[in-house]
């Protein structure tokens, strides 16, 4: 018998711990977890002695652009980006052109992924204003959630809490989680005219203008108004001391309720809005050390369940607009190449643990998707999701390295240990030693495993 690929000689994450020895993949699965001398034949050999091997990251908050703003990024760089920083399967955001809204956008979306992903990838609807029989339609053609905003940036997104009540009852029925961005409209807005009545367009006026308390208020009122529905509810991108506390509170009482944090929030703080100006700015804002001591605590101790990059790439012109007006600059920056490779030299750090980087960046998205254990996890039956990584190997971010479009980065100049040196999507190697080799159009939609969620 010959098989697919035979990865020698690692030192391979399993539920139980590390075990040391092969992995036998087939067919686009993984066969067996063996030790020993004796290997089937193989037609391709992974040599992993001295490396690691984990599941392949899945990053569940990325901005691919496309359709509608594909200058900024698309299915095609974006996935590109996700192979080379060891990401396997990604969900997009519905923030496009159209917006995510309807049977109709994913369908388009889909076809136009389905071209042009060299990873496996994954939808996420909008809910905002919609009616209970889109959004239950929306479920049967495969979403892995649904995502509103509490602030007004993006019009059909949006959600006033009545909506939200409503679509938190609708959403529970689907088994699908609710993703929010949560910031009090009145906070934010009343704050940014406040600061340009003060003359106020520096840099570092979004972060003072835009305070913790805008966030804290919004993940506390948006916990109370999901509590009674049962619906998941999943706070995105928390960045704030009291967001976590409220996160825990809910959580201890039996919500149903998760969180997510990124490298950002963990590794800058409010200093680097004086540093890097607007290539620092995102939503909500940097915060100061105290807040980062909190999101540290929250992601270790298992309040903060999810790592994702909010990869949201825009062109070096729309951005240096800040530095003379930093409300002219738009929010966000690339991510999901780097993301990885900062979380483990935060591991070599000693800030959080191999264990817990694996369960907030693979396992606990995949199943809070509804793509567990298919994905997420080495074990047999599993697609044949992995990453080899050189834990002690030495990297340098540079802007220029970047398989984005946008080849600007706030973490310009960063060194640290710890990189993917090779990216496999069932079975197939994509990346390999930074440089991609695999082909757009090999990346499938993948689809939850719940009760609306049309086939698996």
């Amino acid at each position: 018998m010959t098989v697919d690929l035979i990865i020698l000689d690692g030192k391979i994450h399993t539920k139980g711990g590390f075990f040391k020895g092969n992995l036998i993949i087939d067919g686009g699965k993984i066969q067996s977890l063996t030790h020993g001398a004796l290997q089937p034949d193989a037609s391709l050999v992974v040599d992993a002695k001295g490396k690691l091997v984990l599941p392949g990251m899945i990053d569940m908050h990325v901005h691919f652009r496309d359709p509608g703003f594909t200058n900024r990024e698309d299915f095609e760089s974006g996935t590109s980006s996700a192979a080379a920083g060891g990401v396997t399967t990604v969900a997009d955001m519905p923030n496009t052109v159209p917006s995510v809204v309807s049977v109709e956008a994913i369908r388009k979306k889909v076809e136009i992924a389905n071209r042009k992903a060299l990873v496996d990838y994954a939808l996420i609807g909008g809910a905002g204003a919609l009616d209970s029989e889109t959004l239950l339609a929306m479920a049967e053609e495969g979403i892995v959630g649904y995502k509103s905003f509490m602030t007004a940036r993006f019009k059909e997104l949006a959600a006033t809490d009545y909506q939200m009540l409503n679509n938190f009852t609708t959403i529970a029925e689907t088994g699908l989680p609710c993703l929010i961005h949560a910031e009090n409209q009145d906070i934010v807005a009343q704050g940014i005219e406040k600061a340009k009545a003060l003359g106020r367009l520096d840099p570092i006026a979004h972060a003072e203008f835009r305070p913790a308390v805008a966030e804290d208020e919004a993940t506390t009122r948006t916990i109370l108004l999901a509590k009674e529905s049962g619906v998941h509810l999943h706070i995105c991108h928390m960045s704030s001391r009291g967001a976590v506390e409220s996160l825990a509170l809910a959580q201890n009482k039996g919500q149903n309720v998760t969180g997510e944090t990124s490298a950002n929030y963990l590794l800058l703080n409010i200093k680097a809005m004086k540093e890097i100006g607007p290539y620092a700015k995102m939503d909500p804002p940097l915060r100061g050390p105290n807040d980062q001591e909190a999101l540290w605590r929250g992601l270790n101790s298992g309040v903060i369940d999810v790592l994702a990059s909010d990869h949201a790439p825009y062109p070096k012109e729309e951005k240096e607009k800040g530095w003379e007006n930093i409300f002219e600059a738009p929010s966000g920056g690339t991510g999901i190449q780097t993301h990885l490779s900062l979380m483990l030299d935060s591991v070599n750090k000693g800030k959080t643990t191999l264990n817990r980087l694996v369960q907030t960046f693979a396992e606990n998205p995949a199943r809070l998707m509804g793509l567990y254990p298919r994905k997420g996890a080495i074990i047999p039956g599993a697609d044949a999701d992995l990453i080899v990584v050189d834990l002690n190997a030495e990297f340098k971010i540079k802007g220029d390295d970047l398989y984005s479009k946008q080849k600007v980065t706030s973490f310009e100049g960063y060194k640290g240990k710890g990189i993917p040196v090779t990216t496999i999507v069932r079975g197939e190697i994509i990346m390999e030693e930074g440089s991609i080799i695999g082909r757009p159009g090999y990346g499938k939609y993948q689809r939850p495993k719940h009760p609306r969620s049309g086939r698996e």
